[in-house]
């Protein structure tokens, strides 16, 4: 009997070691990752200004960027420039020796003990959401939107709405009451949309995500109001008036030069909206129905910029606006 309670006593033993050995593992396996966590940590914060130093090393690096064009360029934003990641220069200026800053790198740029690359965008490829002209707005909502002419009021109103700043909805608009009643409840922004994503906010265009889909595409919230014709694409140029996919893809192609590639070294971009008068003139179109809408200049850019140091990354976002090449200023900047 003692020999059995022995026997018994030390397998007993033998389990509660095992489940100690066991405990243990698992603490020290929980604490060797808290401690990979914790060390990826500190790193990335000992990494965190000079990553920021890298971001906005190349947000200044497109300022510059954008200061400066070829000769004979002074008043024209197209593809084919540096800025837009083309070639810089043209026809027989493209032959021409370069200028140091167009020979800078936007790719891998080296910077201390990393690297950035930057890619910009320019905003007035896209029409304006705060500044389209309510015919506009009608006409694309009725043609390219789908909506029935009784029900376009509901979109115009609401947007107006939610954009003035007062709270009286108009006829067919609606107000914070309406949106508070919504869940989650919300306040009408009683303001210009800040970016185009706001419009799934407001009645009419939030009900109908393919509507939504067609502003979200063509437009943005923040630009000079112009299109540039030189950067738009031909979906954008497609919602102007009179216009159609085969008279738009013309005016894209006329600014491609005879390679029809855009950003290429033969490029023709337009000097003048009245150019666009000898695209549209074999389609009996008169060029008064949409220059209005058009420029052939841009001044405000978003900044993508990547930073890296060894295997870690980060994307920076800022907005431009250049009021002048000695005046480019920043809007915002902050990481993603």
């Amino acid at each position: 009997m003692t020999f059995r309670l022995a026997k018994c006593d030390r397998g007993i033993a033998l389990i509660i070691v095992m489940i100690i050995v066991a405990a243990l593992t698992v603490i020290v396996t929980g604490f060797a990752y808290s401690m990979r966590v914790e060390t990826k940590l500190a790193r990335n914060t000992r990494f965190n200004p000079d990553m920021d130093w890298l971001g906005r090393s190349g947000v200044e690096l497109a300022r510059y960027l954008l200061s400066k064009r070829a000769p004979g360029e002074e008043r024209m934003d197209a593809l084919h420039q540096k800025w837009a990641g083309g070639p810089g220069r043209i026809g027989m200026d493209a032959m021409a020796e370069l200028e140091p800053w167009e020979e800078l790198p936007m790719t891998n740029v080296k910077l201390g003990n990393g690297t950035f690359s930057i890619k910009i965008t320019d905003m007035e490829r896209k029409l304006n959401i705060n500044s389209a002209e309510e015919s506009l707005l009608r006409y694309i909502l009725e043609m390219h939107g789908g909506v029935d002419a009784t029900d376009v009021d509901i979109f115009i109103d609401s947007l107006r709405d939610w954009m003035d700043p007062d709270e009286n909805p108009g006829l067919n608009g609606a107000e914070s009451d309406d949106y508070l009643s919504e869940y989650p409840p919300y306040y009408s922004k009683n303001g210009p949309l800040d970016h185009i994503t706001e419009l799934k906010l407001v009645q009419g265009f939030k009900e109908e995500p393919s509507l939504y889909s067609v502003f979200a595409k063509n437009f943005t919230a923040i630009s000079g109001g112009l299109i540039n014709v030189n950067t738009a694409s031909a979906q954008v140029l497609e919602l102007l008036p009179g216009m159609d996919p085969h008279i738009a893809g013309e005016i894209v192609m006329y600014r491609a030069g005879p390679d029809g590639a855009i950003g290429t070294e033969d490029d023709m971009p337009y000097r003048s909206p009245n150019q666009i008068g000898a695209v549209l003139e074999p389609f009996g179109m008169d060029p008064r129905m949409i220059q209005q809408f058009l420029a052939t200049e841009s001044a405000t850019f978003e900044v993508e910029v990547t930073a890296k140091i060894g295997s870690d990354s980060r994307k920076y976002i800022s907005l431009l606006r250049r009021l002048s090449p000695q005046d480019i200023r920043i809007l915002y900047f902050h990481s993603e």
